[in-house]
């Protein structure tokens, strides 16, 4: 257990560190926050976190640096958790009002907002559904053979595919094929329309081949779909400046590889997870870049119908208050727009 005075010096040492990312010295603590007692006092305090384990000394410096354990204690026993403030909410709001309605603009959109409100690497997920479903299809006449299927489905999931029919439609025709469609096979899920299929013939029969092929690919292909923006600030940061060390999560964070070295699908939870350094043993395998990092990550939507993660990336040195709002607030936000337009 702590003091509650070597409790405030961690506290003080910590989010010295987060700004200047240069070791806290004893002096400057004392000077800097006015306390009641002497920098040997002080002094004294951080030798014993160190000893405890809280703190570290490198060999080049007299002061002071966090550890994870230290970075540990200080969010789940000291930090006050920051409110975003009102202007900051309206303003991610009214980024997502301006937007395209549609979630694969809204997955996108969230991660660049996410980055660059804690200025560190957010990584957003499609959601995850058991099995989507058909709202809404469109045929737009491209030419005499040709269409444009639109499909409309849940959690305002939009996809397009490109037709070659084996009769001439018109655009009035194809209208009509997609009513009949629509009325038949609104509501339902890919493992539905199939044993409906032989009902039709014909280009109706065409359509439904195909829809039943895109349909099938969205079920297959959105648990692992992920978005990343602002690795170049994780990549700015001192952590960082080692070549070797930058490479490692540059390739480890690759499109491909993305949703293995972070396992959001594991990770996300209802409310919020904060992973250290080596806390979870799925990222500490991941390699020396990614224990020199935290992450903190969410879940949004509704579970049981669709849901997804966001999460942030960044080295142990981050503004967790600030990040942890920010985080919890955009998935609040995330979740209201899947409610309002996925119904």
């Amino acid at each position: 257990m702590l003091t509650e005075r070597q409790a405030r010096v961690l506290e003080l040492v910590i989010g010295e560190y987060v700004e200047t990312a240069s070791p806290v010295g004893s002096q400057h603590v004392q000077t800097k926050y006015r306390l009641d007692v002497s920098s040997a006092t002080i002094r004294n305090d951080m030798a014993e976190l160190e000893e405890a384990g809280y703190l570290s000394h490198p060999h080049t410096s007299s002061g002071r640096v966090p550890t994870e354990k230290g970075y540990r204690h200080y969010v789940e026993t000291l930090m006050r958790e920051e409110q975003l403030p009102w202007e900051a909410q309206q303003t991610i709001r009214h980024q997502f009002h301006q937007v395209e309605r549609g979630q694969e603009a809204w997955v996108h959109l969230a991660a660049s907002v996410l980055a660059q409100a804690v200025e560190n690497a957010a990584v957003v997920t499609a959601p995850w559904t058991s099995v989507c479903r058909l709202k809404h299809l469109e045929l737009v006449s491209l030419h005499e053979r040709t269409a444009l299927l639109v499909l409309v489905l849940d959690q305002a999931r939009l996809k397009q595919q490109v037709l070659l029919l084996d009769e001439d439609q018109t655009q009035d025709e194809l209208t009509a094929v997609a009513g009949r469609l629509n009325e038949a096979l609104g509501g339902l899920s890919a493992y539905e329309i199939v044993s409906h299929a032989d009902e039709f013939a014909g280009v109706e029969r065409q359509v439904v081949d195909e829809l039943l092929a895109v349909m099938r690919g969205a079920d297959v292909g959105n648990a692992d779909e992920a978005y990343l923006d602002g690795l170049r600030h994780v990549l700015g940061q001192p952590e960082f400046s080692r070549s070797d060390r930058a490479l490692s999560l540059m390739e480890l964070l690759d499109e491909r590889n993305l949703t293995r070295a972070i396992p959001l699908r594991a990770l996300a939870q209802q409310g919020i997870t904060v992973i250290i350094g080596a806390d979870n043993p799925r990222l500490a395998e991941a390699g020396e870049a990614m224990r020199a990092c935290s992450v903190i990550v969410s879940a949004y939507g509704e579970p049981g119908v669709a849901s997804g993660a966001l999460a942030v990336l960044g080295p142990m040195r981050m503004h967790y208050p600030r990040t942890i709002s920010t985080v919890r607030y955009l998935a609040g936000v995330m979740s209201d727009l899947m409610r309002h337009y996925g119904e």
